[in-house]
C-alpha cells in the first residue's frame, strides 16, 4: 500500500509540473505549452504590410509522393508572393511522381525537377535530397531557403506573411507546424496527442526565446535565410539524423533567433488511415530521440507506465476490489486528480484538430501505443538493421 501511495504522489506531482510549470514563459504571464497559444496567424501583424521582393528558393523532396505533390506544387504556384524558384528534388521515385513534376512544369516556368543521385552510405535520404537541392540553389542568389514536404499545401498569402513576420523580427528561420490530417479513427486517437507529445518534448517558448539554448522545427515547413548555407551546406553536418528539422534547427540557434508555432495555414495532404501508417511514422525516428539508448529507452517506458497509466490502473482496482472502501478513498482521489489533470491538458490539442473531446479520455490507451511504437522503433534498430522508411532503411 505505501507503495502505491508513493507512485500515486509521484504522479500526481508530475502532472501538477507539466500542466503548471513545464515550458511557460512566466515573464508573460501565459505560454502553458498545451493550450497551443504559439499559432502563427495569431502573432503576426499583417494589417498594413510592407512590399517586399525578396527572392526564395522552395526545396520539395520527393521520393514517390505521387499522391500528394500535385496540391503542394499548386499552393505554391497560387501564392500571392511571386518573387520565387522551385526546386523539386526526384529522390530516385519508382511511381508517378516525376512524370506529374515534368507535366506541371509546361505551365509553371520557376520550376526546376532535379534527378537525385543514389543514397550514399551515411546519408538519411531526406537530407541528401536537400544537400542536392541546396547545392543547386548556392549556385544562384536567393534571399531566402524554403524547405517544403511534398504533401505540404498553403493558404494564398502563406509566404507574404512568412517574410514579413522574419523581417520584423530578423528570424534566422520560422518553422511552422502543418495541421496533420485528423479524419480516421486512428488519426483521431493518435494525431493529436502526437502533437502535444511534441509540445511537450520541445515546449514552443523555450524554442522561441533568444536566451534559450533550446532548438526545434517542423520539418513539413522551415524558412530559412539563405546566407546561412552559403559557407557550408548544413545537410553536410546533420547527414546521418533521422529528425532532421530539430537539428537542423539547432544549427541555425547557434547563429541567431528561431521562430516556431502552429497554424491553420498549412496543411498535410498526407492521411493514415490505418494503426500501422501512423506506427511506421513514430517508430522512424522515437529511438533516435532516445539517442539509441537503452538506458534512456527504459527511464522512457518507465516514465509513460507511472504517468500515463498508473492513475486510472489504481482507479480501476480501487472500484473493482475494494469497493471505494474509505481507508483507499484518499489513493482513489490522489489518482483521480491525476487523470482528470491528464484530460484536461489533452483538451485544446483535441478542439485545435477539431476532433471530439471524448476521445480525451482515451489517452492512457494512446500512451501504450506509444509505448509500443517506442520499443518497436529501439527492437527494429537493435535487431533488424534499423526502421524502415520509403523502402529504406535506417
Amino acid at each position: 500500500m505505501e507503495f502505491l501511495i508513493y507512485i500515486s504522489y509521484i504522479s500526481f506531482i508530475s502532472w501538477f509540473y507539466i500542466s503548471l510549470i513545464h515550458g511557460r514563459s512566466f515573464s508573460s504571464g501565459k505560454g502553458l505549452f498545451w493550450k497551443n497559444e504559439i499559432v502563427f496567424e495569431e502573432k503576426i501583424n499583417f494589417n498594413k504590410p510592407s512590399i517586399y521582393t525578396d527572392s526564395i528558393c522552395v526545396m520539395i523532396p520527393a521520393r514517390n509522393e505521387e499522391k500528394t505533390i500535385l496540391k503542394t506544387l499548386n499552393s505554391i504556384k497560387n501564392q500571392s508572393y511571386k518573387n520565387l524558384q522551385v526546386v523539386v528534388i526526384d529522390d530516385n521515385s519508382s511511381d508517378k511522381t516525376r512524370k506529374i513534376v515534368n507535366k506541371f512544369k509546361k505551365n509553371f516556368k520557376n520550376l526546376k525537377l532535379l534527378k537525385g543521385k543514389q543514397l550514399p552510405s551515411g546519408w538519411v535520404g531526406k537530407n541528401w535530397a536537400l544537400k542536392q537541392a541546396v547545392d543547386q540553389a548556392n549556385k544562384k542568389f536567393f534571399n531566402y531557403y524554403l524547405f517544403v514536404d511534398s504533401d505540404i499545401t498553403f493558404s494564398k498569402n502563406l509566404l507574404k506573411k512568412v517574410i514579413h513576420f522574419s523581417k520584423s523580427e530578423n528570424f534566422l528561420m520560422i518553422s511552422l507546424m502543418a495541421k496533420l490530417n485528423c479524419s480516421s479513427f486512428w488519426e483521431k486517437m493518435l494525431i493529436p496527442s502526437f502533437i502535444f507529445f511534441f509540445q511537450k518534448l520541445y515546449p514552443f517558448n523555450y524554442v522561441n526565446n533568444k536566451k534559450k539554448n533550446f532548438a526545434a522545427a517542423a520539418g513539413g515547413f522551415i524558412f530559412c535565410k539563405a546566407s546561412e548555407f552559403k559557407k557550408e551546406n548544413l545537410y553536410n553536418k546533420i547527414r546521418n539524423k533521422v529528425i532532421d528539422d530539430c537539428n537542423l534547427a539547432k544549427l541555425l540557434k547557434k547563429n541567431g533567433p528561431i521562430w516556431l508555432g502552429l497554424t491553420n495555414q498549412l496543411k498535410s495532404g498526407r492521411s493514415y488511415k490505418n494503426l500501422k501508417s501512423i506506427w511506421n511514422m513514430v517508430s522512424r525516428t522515437a529511438f533516435e530521440q532516445l539517442n539509441h539508448s537503452l538506458i534512456l529507452l527504459f527511464i522512457c517506458i518507465l516514465g509513460l507506465i507511472i504517468v500515463y497509466l498508473f492513475p486510472l490502473t489504481v482507479m480501476l482496482i480501487i472500484l473493482l476490489f475494494f469497493q471505494l472502501d474509505l481507508q483507499y478513498l484518499h489513493l482513489f482521489v490522489i489518482n483521480f486528480s491525476s487523470f482528470i489533470l491528464m484530460v484536461r491538458i489533452i483538451l485544446p490539442t483535441l478542439n485545435f484538430y477539431g476532433v471530439n473531446k471524448h476521445f480525451a479520455i482515451a489517452i492512457p490507451i494512446t500512451a501504450i501505443l506509444y509505448i509500443c511504437m517506442t520499443i518497436t522503433s529501439a527492437v527494429n534498430y537493435t535487431f533488424f538493421s534499423g526502421n524502415t522508411w520509403k523502402g529504406r532503411k535506417y
